[in-house]
């Protein structure tokens, strides 16, 4: 099976990150580097990540793309794989990236769905919506990822030449449509992580779908200023 890197770009995030790595430690696949990318955190973030990363960088970034091009930098897997600070995957998670990658030369990269923690149904009804169109952003060919849980081959992360870290919100739609010049991507609908529902809580629902949804458009030029708040 390939080898694999996990990237996972944080700041400030001493009261998230432990869940994420702890969860990591416990994946069936062992063949796999996890490389912290921090933002030069003023909190305990990175002394956590030392207890439990392979590799840890703190350097200054301009958004979350600048730092997974800054931890991709540093990579030794076949295949990296993004996954965000407050983002906890399922212990078989790797193992099955991994196994799709080897079976599927065609594949160069994909992601999957993602669920909130805790048991508010209106969120997860919120989630499965934005789960939903991200399915059909794959389907129709224009992104298809959740920057939160996606993987792609080392070798085409590098010919697109990475994230643009010009773009604050929606980059990962942006970075796939140009990825796919290369190769099929995957959207697997039977794996799914979850994430913490804090910007649920700060922002509101409504806020926090409007800026996917408009940070998606924005991914396209519709719009040329692009704003959002540093959380990872």
């Amino acid at each position: 099976m390939p080898s694999l890197s996990v990237i996972i770009p944080a700041f400030n995030e001493e009261h998230y990150i432990e869940r994420t790595l702890l969860a990591l430690r416990k994946q069936t696949l062992k063949d796999f580097e996890i490389i912290v990318k921090d933002g030069e955190s003023r909190d305990k973030t990175v002394g956590i990540a030392e207890k439990h990363a392979d590799n840890v960088i703190s350097k200054r970034d301009v958004s979350v793309g600048d730092a997974r091009n800054q931890g991709a930098s540093c990579a030794n897997g076949e295949v990296l794989v993004f996954v965000d600070a407050d983002t906890q995957l399922p212990p078989r998670a790797l193992e099955r990236v991994a196994k799709l990658m080897k079976a599927n030369e065609d594949v160069i990269g994909g992601s999957c769905r993602k669920v909130p923690d805790g048991e508010n149904i209106l969120n997860r009804l919120m989630y499965e919506l934005v789960n939903i169109s991200t399915f059909l952003s794959f389907y129709l060919h224009i992104g298809g990822a959740h920057g939160n849980c996606m993987y792609i081959k080392k070798s085409v992360f590098r010919k697109i030449g990475g994230f643009n870290p010009k773009i604050k919100v929606a980059e990962e739609q942006e970075f796939v449509r140009r990825a796919m010049r290369f190769g099929k991507f995957a959207f697997l609908l039977d794996l799914c992580v979850l994430e913490n529902s804090r910007r649920i809580k700060q922002w509101g629902k409504l806020k926090l779908y409007m800026s996917w949804f408009i940070g998606t458009f924005k991914s396209f030029k519709i719009w040329k200023k692009q704003m959002y708040e540093k959380v990872r």
